[in-house]
């Protein structure tokens, strides 16, 4: 096998990436031949372990992005297991038989895992994902630098509040609202916090003191309707007129343009590029508030995981531009039977998952038994048939995330085991 650290470190392409994105990659293998530990390759992004313990060090002192690790043997998992950060996107260079160590893997969270047979470029390309995502991630944190930088820049709207009163305030104010002045302005409004649009992602409050406490404290986002009904999105801050602390100066300044720039590059950093639904990070993060919320209101929820029965011959059989016709539309058909309380999105590859909310076994089973039987009656454009198989598994009190994406996965590779085309319920009896 070609040396993978060698490959790496010799692909200038790759070392320019991470000099532009400003990423550190810190690489651990027992046992590495150091004669590829060149100081002259980009030293500031690129670091070398030669040992787990080294490792270790490296990766509390650099912090980097991207971990990429060699494991030789089962025992390095434990080692795996005690520098694991969610922060950091590891990637795991399997290069022996799976066993239980594999599973431990899946559950603290690693999902970048390369299997034999391992190659360097294979392994490259999970790289080039994980640069990918944190690309997206660095735009969106720079519309967001330039959404701060740009607020000056704005026509702000200004009033100064005293006993919880407008008492002054601009032309801007005035115009934007449809009023010559104050007064006619307080004979049709009696609080400032009755203009906010309730309205998910932005701040409102029926309260008529609370706003400004609230803007005192942070700035808010909130949304308004001009006089000529048009919405626009504002940035509202709050701060005491200095020597004289019961009177506040408020701003509003106009963020509209940049907050619908934030909302495209977040929508861009949530969707799958090839099928358009949510990606796996996307769900991720829904999954995470779902579970506060479902938790709290003492609903119960499922997962469905499945993935297209031998996808790989499909690639092989038709090429890879008619597998991808393939998964679009399956993914388009999948949107369309899947009701929209529940969460769709692609975790990767030929495999999809499933959030059902609010459910029980059977009626998650149904709904996964539905979906097979759909994809196994529909003739595809792309290619004439289609099957899959389907992994269910229930949250019961006390897990966590990762053991139901767990169980749905054993549920999976229970169906896949026994047959394919078929859906396969969690018995930890029997798993």
């Amino acid at each position: 096998m070609v040396n993978i650290l060698h490959f790496l470190l010799e692909n200038t392409v790759f070392q320019n990436v991470l000099q532009d994105l400003h990423v550190n990659v810190l690489y651990i293998e027992e046992g590495c031949n150091h004669q590829y530990t060149i100081d002259d390759i980009h030293p500031k992004c690129m670091f070398i372990a030669n040992s787990f313990e080294e490792g270790e060090m490296l990766f509390e002192k650099v912090r980097p992005q991207i971990v990429i690790i060699y494991v030789s043997n089962g025992a390095q998992v434990e080692c795996i297991k005690h520098i694991y950060n969610s922060m950091s996107s590891f990637i795991v260079i399997w290069d022996q038989p799976v066993t239980s160590k594999f599973v431990e893997l899946l559950t603290i969270g690693v999902r970048n895992i390369v299997i034999a047979p391992v190659t360097p470029q294979v392994v490259l390309e999970e790289v080039n994902k994980s640069l990918y995502q944190l690309s997206l991630l660095q735009q969106v944190t720079i519309q967001q630098e330039l959404l701060q930088m740009m607020f000056d820049f704005q026509n702000d709207l200004l009033f100064i509040v005293e006993d919880d009163e407008i008492v002054d305030c601009n032309t801007n104010f005035l115009s934007f609202f449809g009023y010559e002045n104050l007064f006619s302005y307080h004979e049709n409004h009696m609080v400032f916090a009755e203009h906010f649009i309730q309205e998910h992602g932005y701040y409102a409050t029926n309260h008529d003191i609370t706003w400004l406490d609230d803007s005192l404290a942070q700035a808010r986002k909130i949304k308004m309707y001009s006089h000529e009904g048009e919405a626009f999105v504002f940035l509202l801050r709050a701060t005491p007129v200095p020597e004289d602390l019961s009177r506040f100066i408020v701003k509003c300044t106009d963020i509209t343009e940049l907050d619908e720039l934030y909302q495209e590059q977040e929508q861009l950093a949530a969707i799958d590029s090839l099928t358009e639904i949510y990606n796996r990070l996307k769900f991720q993060q829904l999954l995470e508030e779902k579970w506060k919320s479902e938790k709290r209101v003492n609903q119960t929820m499922a997962l469905i995981l499945f993935d297209i029965d031998d996808f790989k011959k499909v690639n092989d059989t038709y090429g890879h531009d008619f597998g991808d016709l393939a998964l679009i539309q399956l993914a388009e058909l999948m949107k369309s039977k899947i009701a929209s309380q529940h969460i769709f999105a692609r975790w990767g590859g030929e495999k999809f998952i499933i959030l059902v909310i609010n459910t029980t076994e059977k009626e998650a089973f149904q709904v996964a038994e539905s979906l097979r039987f759909f994809i196994e009656t529909k003739q595809f454009s792309s290619i004439s048939k289609l099957t899959a198989s389907f992994g269910v598994a229930l949250y019961e009190q006390g897990m966590t995330k990762e053991e139901l994406i767990q169980r749905a996965d054993i549920a999976l590779y229970e169906a896949k085991k026994n047959g394919k085309n078929q859906v396969r319920l969690y018995r930890k009896e029997k798993m």
